[in-house]
């Protein structure tokens, strides 16, 4: 059994994610682009790209959905971005009368050290592994958390794009 030393950072730390309101016709196009969009605007594929929840509640209306998709973007062989995007909302039956979407961006930035050699569990090898990290790749990772920042700062603004919302 491997052992894993795993660093994980907020990147909108102190603030945990971004919001978009948004009120109009059609709010479940969201959902509708939002595959694509993370995958253009993230440049991922696919498998890097999964959704962990939907509901959908057609009993009333408007129709209220829910939808939590999860992006896994790899950096380097040690650290890779979590985006997470969480819409949820209320569709007319209508699609041409209003109605209400929000959407919740935010991510990680997760660093595994995976340890699976009996060297390489020896407490003298966790030193120079942390000697390296202080030394040279922590710097590195906090560049890292700026393109995190970066990442989710565009799929924000494309989101409001998409949805004619006026950036401030």
């Amino acid at each position: 059994m491997a052992i894993v030393w795993r660093l994980e950072d907020d990147c909108l730390a102190p603030e945990a994610r971004l919001r978009i309101d948004y009120t109009g016709p059609n709010p479940f196009k969201a959902y509708q682009i939002a595959r694509e969009l993370l995958m253009k605007v993230l440049e991922v594929g696919a498998t890097r790209l999964w959704e962990r929840d939907f509901r959908w509640d057609i009993t009333s209306d408007p129709r209220s959905f829910f939808c939590r998709i999860y992006v896994d973007k790899g950096i380097d062989a040690r650290s890779r971005a979590f985006i997470e995007v969480t819409i949820q909302g209320l569709q007319p039956s209508d699609p041409t009368k209003d109605g209400k979407v929000t959407i919740y961006i935010g991510g990680r930035l997760i660093t595994l050290w995976t340890l699976e050699s009996a060297f390489q569990r020896l407490p003298i090898y966790r030193g120079i592994i942390w000697v390296y990290h202080k030394l040279f790749y922590n710097d590195v990772r906090r560049g890292y958390l700026k393109k995190c920042v970066g990442w989710i700062e565009d799929v924000w603004r494309v989101f409001r794009d998409t949805l004619s919302i006026p950036t401030a």
